[in-house]
């Protein structure tokens, strides 16, 4: 079954009431929701025509959520880089992530273990700012911009289990290292 950009939107926006008990808004700001509209149009409505169903692990997070999560379950997040916040801004009025952009996490139901295809494509023929890679059997986290990088980076793990940045590459180059993984 092919997704609409309709129920990525949706995805993107709700991926949260799975992951996390605590009742929290999570209403994109009107600049917010044009930037998530590109992710779920550009990104990833056609890598579900190609692949099939997505599973967004990790979208759209308000400043409340960004909170919320912040406090309850920061591991392995960084909410100044990774543009899940959008364009949305802090108590203090100051952009949560400055990077401008949407992002998310996902998955695609039959390549849970093959996702190094998925990002092979999207290096090939989709419009993206960064992809961090995290291995065939993980998420990847795609993002969008004003003006995309094209940036894929390949995320390592540490003996202790932290991530830390491996490879990198940009545009024709970032298509060859996805080529390799």
């Amino acid at each position: 079954m092919v997704q609409t950009s309709a129920d990525l939107y949706q995805q993107l926006i709700n991926w949260h009431k799975i992951k996390h008990t605590g009742e929290c808004e999570n209403i994109p700001s009107a600049l917010s929701a044009q930037y998530l509209n590109q992710l779920a149009t550009l990104v990833l409505l056609p890598i579900s025509k190609q692949f099939g169903k997505l599973t967004i692990t990790y979208g759209f997070t308000s400043p409340e959520l960004s909170r919320y999560i912040q406090r309850y379950s920061p591991s392995g997040t960084a909410p100044n880089l990774d543009q899940h916040a959008c364009v949305e801004v802090n108590t203090k009025d100051m952009l949560i992530c400055d990077r401008n952009g949407a992002a998310c996490d996902f998955l695609v139901k039959g390549y849970e273990n093959r996702m190094h295809e998925v990002a092979q494509y999207i290096c090939q023929y989709l419009p993206f700012d960064k992809l961090y890679f995290y291995g065939r059997n993980r998420p990847i986290h795609i993002s969008v911009s004003n003006k995309p990088l094209g940036h894929l980076q390949l995320m390592k793990n540490s003996k202790n289990g932290r991530r830390y940045p491996g490879k990198k590459a940009f545009d024709n180059d970032a298509i060859v290292l996805a080529n390799e993984l």
